[in-house]
């Protein structure tokens, strides 16, 4: 009996693997791994500072620096727009800064009056550190000319855009304005006028092939956002 029963599980051994072979049955060592990659997703994001500006005198607690009121011609009052980059990933920057004008005569420095014209209500001299990128006309529903836009770009002239990076601030776009040298009595007297300020940014990698001048990627920014602007 005993050895009945061997040759009975042997025979068993033979079936199993005939039946293996003729239906290609075939066992593999097999195994799965999953590996789970994590992303984060950065941001740009920046804050217009004037720090001298804001620190100046404010008695009547107008909003308005004390220096900044009751202007006379050829005043002149510290004004210090720069950006800083409060995200987390580098960025360029540029600036917008919107003066109202008007059709006015001014004078020169001696008393000469000079032919009426269209003109800035005050000046500026922008840092050496940001590149004009041209004007726009703002107009009134009339048509008339109301103010203008000037555009520019954190970059030294003639190189590319300079990246920002997480907490730095760039140089002043200005250090100060000077109300225009106008002549009395054309409507200018106890009248307030704005003087307004945008700041932009955008990402640094990436940008449709790496553009890095200021007026490619001005291209790309006002692109995305949209702006009727067109600066010359």
């Amino acid at each position: 009996m005993k050895n009945k029963k061997i040759w009975m599980g042997s025979a068993a051994a033979a079936l199993v693997a005939a039946v293996m072979t003729a239906g290609g049955i075939m066992a593999y060592f097999t195994d799965t791994e999953e590996k789970v990659n994590h992303f984060t997703v950065g941001s740009v994001e920046i804050t217009l500072e004037e720090p001298k500006w804001d620190e100046k005198p404010d008695e009547d607690e107008d909003g308005v620096p004390d220096e900044a009121e009751d202007l006379l011609p050829v005043q002149t009052v510290t004004k210090d727009p720069q950006i800083t980059n409060t995200g987390t990933n580098d960025a360029f920057v540029f600036a917008v800064v919107q003066v109202p004008c008007r059709n006015i005569v001014t004078a020169n420095t001696d008393g000469t009056k000079n032919p009426q014209a269209m003109t800035d209500l005050f000046t500026y001299r922008p840092g050496n550190a940001w590149t004009s990128l041209g004007m726009y006309e703002v107009t009134g529903e009339d048509g008339t000319v109301t103010a203008h836009k000037y555009l520019y770009a954190y970059a030294p002239l003639g190189e590319n855009c300079t990246v920002v990076k997480p907490g730095e601030t760039t140089q002043p776009l200005f250090e100060s304005v000077t109300f225009v040298n106008a002549v009395e009595g054309q409507g200018l007297e106890n009248a307030a006028f704005d003087l307004e300020i945008s700041a932009y940014g955008i990402q640094t990698t990436d940008l449709d092939g790496g553009r890095e001048t200021p007026a490619q990627v001005w291209g790309i920014l006002s692109n995305q956002k949209e702006l009727p602007e067109t600066y010359q």
